[in-house]
């Protein structure tokens, strides 16, 4: 239902002119809009991710447990970032989805910077699945399997 009224909201926003004020609010929000949609991927990726592990019967701090939130979350979460911001910008969504992508790799080399540091080799694997989840749907915009316009 919320993902409806969302979706129907956007297309309303893309029949508005490029000058009015729904479109300056909509550049004002693109970038907290991205942040706000890569946290609630995280969030939808963690929820459903405990009750398929229950149900498959794999605990959540074992091995494969880790393995699967890091994974899937910080790609999910990365992609969320990308594809989300670049659909609440009213104009130059193709520039966006790169701005975006450079946006996302470096937040992500200095966490995994910081990774490296510390030695945390889960937050360093989730570094570079942020970095395919960024490439990936950066990508696929990019060669035109993922319509953004």
């Amino acid at each position: 239902m919320w993902l409806a009224l969302i979706v129907r909201f956007i297309k309303n926003m893309e029949e508005q002119s490029t000058f009015s004020t729904i479109s300056v609010l909509r550049w004002i929000v693109f970038l907290p809009g991205a942040v706000g949609s890569a946290w609630l991927a995280w969030i939808l990726i963690n929820i459903l991710g405990r009750f398929s592990l229950v149900y498959a019967g794999v605990q959540s701090d074992s091995f494969l447990g880790q393995f699967y939130f890091n994974t899937a979350g910080h790609a999910a979460m990365a992609a969320a970032f990308v594809f989300i911001g670049a659909k609440i910008a009213p104009s130059y969504r193709r520039i966006i989805v790169y701005c975006l992508a450079g946006v996302g790799l470096v937040i992500s080399g200095f966490m995994l910077f910081s990774a490296i540091m510390i030695k945390n080799y889960w937050a360093i694997w989730g570094g570079l699945c942020v970095i395919i989840g960024v490439g990936a749907v950066t990508y696929s915009i990019y060669k035109g399997e993922t319509e953004i316009e």
